[in-house]
């Protein structure tokens, strides 16, 4: 609509000071949560509101705004906090916490590396989820040396998963080793033939 002279637009609302959404963070609106949450994006000194925000929010446009703020941020605290989020019993946070820290990959690397050693299969299944999209080198090499320690189906079934698509020839022993290891079950033995399959067609730059 066309504006008449003397007719002027609405006055645009000034972007919240960082320390009006901290406060703002905790507004019964979930619009002024969320209003909030986007104006501490990449505020380094506001990792512990966002955190706080985050384990008790249940709002997900909150939520997202939050979490959009904390990957900005990528300090070692935020990857902290969403490493403990994969610990929670809530699967949607859990999936929430892996989607951050795969944005995080030189961050996050280290941390979910040393995650493969946890005693709880589920943690480790969650870090290969992780492992899965981080852009670094070195991920078959971990996965590799997972499953050659690895005793736990279900975390095999997933590594070898991961490492169909990111393995290479030198992963193949390994895998034969694991298929040995591992001959009671039949889900593990399809996933390594495939794997095998892919890997060696792949090095032959045949098409799958």
């Amino acid at each position: 609509m066309l504006l008449k002279k003397n007719q002027s637009k609405a006055p645009v609302a000034d972007a919240l000071s960082v320390e009006d959404a901290m406060e703002q963070i905790a507004h019964p609106e979930a619009a002024k949560r969320r209003e909030a949450a986007v104006a501490l994006h990449g505020e380094e000194g506001a990792v512990d509101v966002l955190a706080g925000c985050l384990r008790q929010e249940e709002r997900q446009s909150v939520r997202g705004a939050a979490v959009s703020s904390m990957i900005a941020i990528g300090s070692d605290d935020v990857v902290d906090f969403f490493i403990e989020q994969l610990r929670g019993d809530e699967a949607d946070r859990r999936n929430e916490a892996v989607y951050a820290l795969q944005q995080l990959p030189e961050q996050s690397a280290l941390k979910i590396q040393s995650l493969l050693n946890e005693s709880e299969p589920d943690m480790r299944i969650m870090a290969v989820d992780v492992i899965r999209l981080l852009t670094i080198p070195d991920a078959h090499l971990w996965l590799r040396a997972l499953l050659a320690r690895e005793n736990h189906p279900n975390v095999v079934g997933v590594a070898v998963d991961r490492l169909c698509e990111i393995g290479s020839v030198e992963d193949l022993p390994t895998l034969e080793e694991t298929k040995s290891r591992f001959a009671y079950d039949p889900y593990i033995q399809f996933a390594i033939d495939h794997a095998i399959t892919r890997i060696i067609r792949l090095d032959a730059e045949e098409p799958i």
